[in-house]
């Protein structure tokens, strides 16, 4: 039993907890952890699923137990141990796929070369690892990626850096609460990453060097392969061979068992990509791929994908039609300057790169360039410049989950693992929030809330005392609501003599609606609980949801306060 004893924000915050939580936990054991545990299943009711090929489904449950989805479809039953969120107006994805994705990793950077010969230096020195593994030297961990969960990326690609050669890439899934970070790997070896980054201060650092030493490192692959194949089938003769890890890996890229992410942007360095494929034999994957387009029907007929980053940096001398900037400017010189209209053309070939490529058939991946941008973002500006709802949702999730390995991670249906994205609308709409994102069933609230334009002009003024009653998995807690209204505007608290006092923040009136936020703090940590609302004279009634689940509320207003029908 909670002590009667004034509480504060920690007591609010410990009320909420028990309110949403209590009636999902088992009796026994409760008392043995620091924070509440997760409930026993989620169940998700009346919600739109989106599946990556463009299938739809409407009015459907869907239950998540012990990481997967133990139910699907149209009146499935809810499990009376389940947290429920409520979903008539949420839709589910698969969650995104960033193949280029940050997280956080530390390669060595060929300490110990001080005083190599420039003309015969160590391979480290060069640049030239690709027997490394960038899994071996991630540093992320579960709490550390939580920004990218809360825009909706589930699973990422991490490339290394740092040479013509620096190893080999891996793909991650982005589990919460891994401590580790060995924990996030799914493929360690999804293959190796190449560019045209040439040596500093040692051969090879021209670029026609770095393409000369490719090419006479996978000649050497090849004569270590026979070598080693001579010796199996016949040792008389020869000395043990030596194992080379670097030309192992070359030998399984030129026949084309690993592919090759290389880093390419201009279409000059794409084309020599592709050449360089066409004599060596290994499989390309252009990784940035900003002038791609200008090959577009090539990277087509040869099926080599393309991980085009949508990470396009802000104009810096053009100005956007629409900006008064642009309007005065042209106005006074009779068109856009010679910089101004290079730099448009420029970027406005990179923004529909994407589209341009799907068009002529090219498997596309949208990543962040591994930025940790908000990968929506950037899609958002690509399907302005043609890229389809359709292919944005593919190249963001089963062609990047393809192309790295990983396709099941894709897949939302039963049985299969709970990883997938909750939205309160359509997908790549600007003014759609990632709600909730699950990993192998975990879930996390998904973007801060931003403050809500209002639509109608207020119909009423909620300002004023509020008797409140708040339901939750059938408990209920009262408390004490105060507002103070300012236009379309309101903010203030709520509170109660157990269990203190809770901010009540960004409140919009539109008409007789309400959108607001409930922030309560239990330490250092704090939370938020979206709140909708309608009001009919005195009273108001409406629902919530946040990272422990749902609940609905009703209120009164008390006598004498002030506010009413405008």
């Amino acid at each position: 039993m909670m002590q009667r004893k004034t509480l504060g924000d920690a007591g609010f915050a410990l009320a909420f907890l028990v309110l949403l939580v209590l009636p999902a936990l088992p009796a026994q054991g409760a008392a043995q952890h620091d924070s509440p545990p997760p409930p026993a299943a989620y169940a998700l009711r009346n919600v739109t699923v989106h599946h990556a090929d463009g299938r739809q489904q409407s009015g459907v449950n869907v239950v998540v137990r012990r990481g997967l989805i133990t139910a699907m479809g149209e009146g499935a039953e809810i499990p009376a141990d389940a947290m429920v969120l409520e979903g008539d107006s949420l839709f589910i994805y698969p969650g995104l796929v960033d193949a280029h994705g940050a997280v956080e990793l530390s390669l060595p950077r060929g300490e110990g070369m001080a005083g190599a010969p420039s003309w015969d230096p160590p391979r480290e020195a060069q640049g030239f690892a690709p027997h490394r593994l960038a899994a071996d030297y991630l540093t992320a961990t579960g709490g550390s990626l939580k920004p990218q969960r809360s825009v909706g990326v589930v699973a990422a690609g991490v490339h290394p850096d740092g040479g013509m050669a620096p190893g080999q890439s891996a793909a991650v899934l982005l589990r919460p609460t891994t401590r580790t970070p060995k924990d996030l790997v799914m493929a360690p070896r999804v293959g190796l990453l190449f560019s045209f980054q040439g040596a500093r201060g040692v051969y090879p650092s021209s670029l026609f060097a770095v393409i000369a030493h490719f090419r006479q490192m996978f000649e050497d692959a090849t004569r270590h392969s026979l070598i080693r194949s001579e010796y199996a089938r016949d040792p008389r003769g020869m000395v043990i061979p030596p194992w080379d890890p670097d030309f192992e890996i070359l030998a399984e890229a030129a026949s084309g068992r690993v592919p090759v992410f290389f880093l390419a942007d201009d279409d000059e360095e794409i084309r020599r990509v592709l050449s360089l494929a066409d004599e060596i034999g290994f499989r390309p994957i252009i990784v940035g791929g900003e002038e791609a387009w200008e090959l577009a029907s090539d990277l087509a007929s040869r099926d080599v994908p393309v991980l085009v980053s949508v990470a396009f940096p802000a104009p810096r001398v053009w100005k956007p039609e629409g900006s008064n900037a642009a309007t005065a400017r042209d106005s006074a010189e009779g068109g856009l300057a010679p910089a101004a209209a290079r730099e448009k053309e420029r970027l406005e070939n990179a923004y529909s790169n994407a589209a341009r490529l799907t068009e002529a058939g090219v498997r596309v991946a949208l990543t962040s360039g591994g930025g940790g941008r908000d990968l929506r973002q950037g899609v958002r500006k690509a399907m302005e410049y043609g890229l389809s709802e359709g292919e944005a949702l593919k190249a963001t999730t089963t062609v990047p989950a393809s192309i790295l390995g990983i396709p099941n991670v894709v897949t939302v249906q039963s049985g299969a693992a709970a990883s997938f994205i909750v939205t309160d609308g359509p997908l790549f709409q600007e003014e759609t929030r990632i709600r909730y994102t699950f990993v192998e069933g975990e879930m996390e609230e998904g973007q801060p809330v931003r403050r809500a334009m209002a639509g109608e002009a207020p119909s009423v003024d909620i300002s004023g005392t509020w008797s409140t009653v708040v339901n939750a998995q059938g408990m209920e807690l009262s408390f004490v609501m105060s507002l103070r209204q300012e236009g379309s505007s309101f903010s203030g608290t709520m509170s109660s003599a157990e269990t203190g006092e809770a901010r009540v923040e960004g409140g919009v009136v539109s008409g007789s609606s309400l959108t607001f936020v409930i922030v309560f703090t239990m330490g250092t940590e704090s939370m938020e609980m979206d709140t909708r609302a309608t009001v009919e004279g005195d009273r108001m009634t409406g629902s919530g949801t946040s990272a422990m689940g749902s609940f609905t509320f009703s209120a009164s207003r008390r006598p004498g306060a002030e506010g009413g029908v405008r």
